[in-house]
């Protein structure tokens, strides 16, 4: 096992606020969560980390760094995240509030760059220079690498897919724009459109997820050049390969490119 300190690893998406303790292989050493509260948010975050960090001290050496993943959107340079469906948390100073809470460094990312970077690190991207990964789960997040370099941009949003135009004047997004691919595929989105839980979605909600699903990857892979394009989620998991037969139909019959 690597003998290098342990990094304490956090994730900020809707319905949750997750952290633990991950050694440079990968494995998790500690690892506790919380359901997203309805207020004081970053009280809860606090404490969460609290905890992790007093289950370890008795097994696990401290932490030398903090390294935070947030549903988009994020300023990496400003160190603030504005995550959707996250009470009161509009360009949020994160990397300041956790650098004062650990006294360690702090590194923020998108939860689409942390998806990216996992798959590269101990996923299944490695023989791909470059690709995308889609998380469709509670919000729709991605990234992407190209030629082995993941794609940041001037705030960190790079290769986000949640708010690509899949249907002009369509449903509204949590964002304000009618049309983006967030409210046709994310968990949030789509039980208080059906008003029943995921599992429960009809052939059509599945198809039409599976259509614009395809129709913003089409458009992605022209834009960026990509090689592969790895999807994961809850709602993936929900959907399986219904929606990746639609996905993939719809890529074939919009992107004639090789």
């Amino acid at each position: 096992m690597d003998a290098s300190p342990p990094v304490l690893a956090v994730a900020v998406e809707p319905g949750r606020l997750s952290a633990g303790l991950v050694d440079r292989s990968g494995e998790m050493l500690v690892r506790d969560r919380v359901t997203m509260p309805t207020r004081d948010v970053w009280r809860s975050l606090e404490g969460l980390v609290r905890r992790v960090q007093a289950a370890a001290a008795a097994s696990v050496a401290e932490f030398d760094a903090v390294a935070v993943s947030c549903t988009g959107p994020v300023d990496v340079q400003a160190g603030t995240v504005s995550p959707p469906h996250v009470p009161g948390w509009i360009s949020f100073p994160l990397v300041e509030y956790l650098a004062a809470a650990t006294g360690r460094p702090v590194v923020l990312e998108s939860a689409g760059a942390a998806a990216v970077e996992a798959e590269r690190w101990i996923g299944e991207a490695d023989p791909a220079s470059s690709y995308a990964a889609i998380v469709i789960d509670a919000v729709c997040d991605s990234g992407c690498v190209v030629r082995g370099r993941r794609m940041v941009g001037a705030h960190g949003n790079a290769g986000s897919l949640a708010h690509v135009l899949v249907e002009p004047g369509g449903r509204r997004c949590w964002c304000g724009v009618e049309g983006c691919l967030d409210p046709y595929v994310s968990t949030i989105a789509l039980e208080a459109e059906m008003n029943r839980p995921l599992r429960r979605a009809t052939d059509s909600i599945v198809e039409r997820a599976g259509i614009m699903l395809g129709r913003a990857i089409a458009s992605y892979t022209a834009i960026v050049d990509l090689d592969a394009v790895f999807v994961s989620g809850a709602v993936l998991d929900a959907f399986g390969d219904a929606l990746l037969g639609t996905c993939r139909r719809e890529v074939a019959a919009r992107s004639k490119l090789p």
